[in-house]
């Protein structure tokens, strides 16, 4: 019998025995109330390590799933492991949620991340296996062949020796240790200027602009690494020495945003945060197993003497050994020979408005709901804001841009419509992670297109995906809105499970109006909205509390309690917390969580009437849905909010009602076929996911049901032709 120890609010603990898993669980302890956020997000990375290793995955997604896992990894360091390094190494005695201290989480975390590296290494070892039986692969260069080490010695002499620029890596006055860059390949060159003299050591940075494969004449689909090139032909970089060994290694600098808190201009403060970025501390180094100690150490000291750096930070746990390739994002570019058995299936989605019909006339008729890929994103987002663009009767558009991609047809729509007068209102995050660049050059473009753009708000990110478009309709201004639980990015929108609503709905108009307003017209968040829709972070939060207090009322009487909902992460421990006490009451929770998860399901006495399910497939899971039975007048929302801390306290985050009865039953039907996914994992007590026997995903079931409409719509435009 396991049993919630209730003697504490913060570091509560679950009595009862545990075995070892992905939380450092050891047999015999007791249970703490909540999972570690950093290890269940590490914990998702198995997951998608399991498709990577599924033999019914096509080979060329295996690759894939290879390379999404090692981005995911250098976002993982870059943010989370750098938060957690300085107070870690300070002897922070501050306790996380789930009675840890930073060096406690910091060690599981490194512990965990040594785990998946080994697990990556073997996936990866097989799917290489798997390309050398289908005659393609990477090869060595003692593979090779007098001519071929020919031909790609000239390549390296005309494309890849003129970017070579060895620095010394030396304690001499006249020559400072080199700066390492943040994620790029350099070769640590050991060599002697002359037989018998002293040893050096040369960082040579692969050069960026050639590609990280290089083709092997004579031999089709095979190909070899360009460090390898550069490592056998290293002679040409130093005639009058002797190169001993060299050894790849690759650092990993902090991704945090600092910026100076006396700007002026927001705009100009993250632009020149990003150029300041490059040169924030290193917080890991991944090199080869084989690497000397003396080779680390000078690495080490390198990086310990950057400017700014705290020597405190970097030590040799942060060194990440590997025994095969580094960076295995590069797998996405590998060749892989043609053939339907290596891809999924191809897709195509649904087109599901008539074309020749305006889109205005059929939002105006009723509201529309649509699940992104099977319903194209081009033929519903982007013909919205390409219809409003050019529609001479559109006066206004307003929209949030968080990630846009690069190009982006989004922008391209809003640029049209400036040309062409209409008022266009974006409200630009610019401190969206990782594409500050790409938000500064998108708000500098479309203000010197005539747009009027608003960058944000200090210290709080604006996440909420909503477009309101102002139409003249005879003698009246007529309102459009599209909230979704995506990115208005156009690539995002085929790798993405997202949800959109179009609708004319006077009630979700006026409330979509109503941020609009706030996020223009305010230097602060806004307060909340008054007609059904949720916004955080002032409103949202104390909603999600009280739908769950409204289904713990019903469940004492007697009637239909249920909470069902599906999101990307759930970690805000008062929700947490409050979902812990429905459960006891008696309300029946099912979660779908594709990422984070701090609750602990099944627990008697706490969770037992909460199951968690996780889900991984060829598109990303994104889509947020919250239903709450209601005694059996349910409640349905759909936003870009997750559970988190920083969605519902440290964001702006929309959710809105959905209440035509043929979108409900569709996003029941959504719920139903994700809990019931045959190749979905659960969430056991202990923290470790389960994956069910195996079958039909929920995402083959949805592309399922698309293919039958999609075939008829081909065959009804060749009907036409």
């Amino acid at each position: 019998m396991v049993e919630w120890d209730r003697g504490s609010e913060r570091g509560g603990r679950v009595a009862g025995s545990s075995r070892e898993n992905g939380n450092g669980l050891e047999h015999g302890k007791a249970l703490p109330l909540f999972i570690n956020p950093e290890l269940s997000l590490l914990a998702f990375q198995t997951r998608v390590l399991a498709l990577a290793d599924d033999p019914a995955t096509p080979l060329r997604e295996r690759l894939r799933f290879l390379a999404i896992v090692s981005a995911n990894l250098d976002d993982f360091f870059m943010v989370r492991v750098a938060a957690l390094r300085h107070p870690a190494r300070e002897e922070n005695e501050e306790q996380s949620e789930d009675g840890l201290t930073h060096a406690e989480q910091l060690r599981r975390i490194l512990e965990s991340v040594g785990e998946i590296i080994a697990l990556q290494g073997r996936c990866y070892r097989r799917a290489a296996a798997d390309l050398t039986k289908l005659g393609a692969g990477i090869r060595s260069w003692s593979e090779l062949d007098a001519a071929q080490r020919a031909d790609l010695r000239e390549q390296c002499i005309q494309e890849i020796q003129p970017g070579l620029s060895p620095l010394a890596m030396t304690f001499s006055p006249g020559h400072p240790l080199p700066h390492l860059p943040h994620h790029a390949l350099s070769l640590g060159v050991v060599m002697r200027r002359k037989r018998g003299g002293r040893l050096h050591l040369a960082q040579v940075e692969v050069p960026e602009g050639v590609p990280r494969f290089l083709r092997i004449g004579g031999r089709p689909g095979n190909v070899i690494t360009i460090e390898e090139v550069i490592r056998e032909n290293l002679d040409l970089v130093y005639p009058d020495g002797r190169v001993e060994d060299a050894y790849l290694f690759r650092v990993t600098r902090g991704g945090d945003l600092s910026l100076r808190k006396d700007a002026a201009d927001l705009l100009e403060a993250v632009a020149d945060a990003t150029e300041r970025r490059p040169g924030n501390p290193a917080i890991r180094v991944e090199l080869e197993r084989d690497t000397p100690v003396f080779v680390r150490e000078l690495i080490l000291e390198s990086l310990r003497r950057d400017s700014g750096a705290d020597p405190l930070e970097l030590t040799v746990e942060d060194f990440q050994e590997t025994d095969g390739l580094i960076d295995l994002r590069c797998l996405t570019r590998l060749p892989v020979p043609h053939g339907e058995a290596h891809s999924y299936p191809p897709f195509r989605a649904v087109d599901p408005m008539p074309a020749d019909r305006p889109i205005f006339d059929a939002i105006r008729s009723g509201e529309l709901l649509f699940h992104h890929p099977f319903d194209a994103f081009s033929a519903t987002v982007l013909r919205f804001l390409r219809e409003a663009a050019s529609d001479p009767n559109v006066t206004t558009i307003e929209l949030t841009l968080y990630r846009t991609g690069n190009p982006s047809p989004v922008i391209e729509a809003l640029l049209e419509a400036a040309r062409n007068g209409k008022r266009v209102i974006a409200f630009v995050e610019l401190k969206a992670r990782f594409d500050e660049e790409d938000n500064v050059a998108w708000a500098r473009t479309l203000e010197r297109a005539g747009g009027h753009v608003v960058y944000g708000f200090v210290g709080l990110k604006n996440h909420a995906k909503a477009a309101l478009v102002v139409r003249r309709e005879g003698t009246r201004l007529q309102r459009y809105v599209h909230v979704g639980t995506g990115n208005y990015n156009a690539r995002s929108g085929c790798d993405y499970t997202d949800l959109s609503l179009f609708s004319a709905r006077e009630s979700l108009t006026a409330d979509v109006a109503d941020l609009f307003n706030g996020l223009t017209g305010s230097s602060s968040a806004p307060e909340g909205l008054t007609r059904g829709s949720l916004v955080a972070p002032r409103q949202l939060l104390d909603s999600i509390l009280g739908q769950i207090d409204n289904e713990v009322s019903h469940a004492r009487a007697g009637r239909a309690a249920r909470i069902t909902a599906k999101l990307n992460g759930l970690s805000d421990a008062d929700v947490v917390r409050a979902l812990y006490r429905a459960s006891s009451e008696g309300v029946d929770i099912d979660l779908v969580v594709r990422g984070i998860c701090t609750l602990r399901p099944r627990v008697p006495g706490l969770s037992d009437r909460i199951r968690v399910v996780a889900t991984a497939g060829r598109f990303l899971e994104h889509s947020r849905i919250y239903r709450f039975a209601n005694d059996n007048k349910p409640r349905y929302f759909i936003g870009s909010a997750d559970l988190r801390p920083r969605n519902l306290r440290r964001r702006i985050e929309l959710l809105v009602p959905i209440v035509e009865a043929e979108h409900t039953a569709r996003l029941d039907s959504v719920l139903d076929l994700y809990l019931n996914d045959a190749t979905a994992w659960d969430l056991m007590p202990d923290g470790s996911y389960v994956r069910r026997a195996g079958g039909r995903s929920a995402q083959d079931l949805l592309i399922e049901q698309a293919t039958p409409l999609v075939e008829a719509q081909l065959l009804n435009a060749t009907e036409k032709s």
